[in-house]
């Protein structure tokens, strides 16, 4: 006699169900909107539109979500659904907008006015070097900052994180009136030549020696 597996029961809509809460409290919903987008369709480059699936995600969790809380808490429901949504954005946001905003900061720090570490007299080598090689872009973008670091070291100027080209030749102004013209064509001049706007020459690397020289003969009429 052949003996045969009993085929298992088959099941009816009634039997089926799912054990997931449908009345979720605050850290629940949560913790649904953070797993779900830990998910790698998710993530930026995985698919063809990520703010779309975003947005679907949110449609649908409101649609599977929205009925059950609204039966039970009734006018509240609307507010944990919207108090979950701007949970969510407001971590992407943060996520997103914060380090992008730090990267930034440190970018024109470190683009504009150079390391702070670094003397005039390091700057001011580096870019005579480059002049002698002719590579004027590079000599003319250290010549600027070694401009704006012996001011500095005189205490004419007080250089703020983030502070750019411009702003610089701002305060200096502000404290050599007789290099203001002079510092503003310069300030001009490097902004062009380090975002591409501008070939240096050498006429330009020597317009910003004789602002530094106009400047360390010059009396400082406003202390930083």
């Amino acid at each position: 006699m052949t003996l045969t597996s009993p085929k298992p029961p088959k099941l009816g809509a009634a039997d089926v169900y799912f054990d997931v809460p449908v009345d979720p409290d605050r850290d629940t919903a949560r913790k649904w909107a953070v797993d779900e987008l830990s998910k790698r369709e998710y993530q930026p480059g995985t698919g063809s539109n990520f703010l779309q699936r975003f947005l679907d995600w949110i449609a649908n969790l409101i649609d599977s979500i929205g009925g059950d809380i609204g039966g039970a808490w009734g006018g509240w429901g609307a507010v944990a659904i919207a108090v979950v949504v701007a949970a969510v954005l407001a971590l992407i946001i943060w996520l997103i907008v914060g380090p992008l905003r730090r990267s930034r900061s440190r970018g024109k720090v470190e683009d504009d006015l150079g390391d702070p570490d670094v003397t005039a007299k390091e700057l001011d080598s580096a870019a005579a070097s480059a002049a002698r090689a002719g590579d004027w872009n590079v000599a003319v973008i250290g010549a600027y900052r070694a401009l704006i670091r012996s001011l500095a070291e005189r205490d004419a100027i007080d250089p703020k994180p983030g502070m750019t080209a411009l702003e610089a030749s701002l305060a200096a102004a502000d404290a050599i009136p007789s290099i203001a013209s002079s510092i503003a064509i310069d300030a001009d001049v490097f902004d062009g030549v380090k975002y591409g706007h501008l070939a240096a020459q050498a006429s330009h690397y020597q317009h910003i020696l004789a602002t530094r020289d106009t400047a360390s003969r010059a009396r400082i009429e406003v202390p930083a």
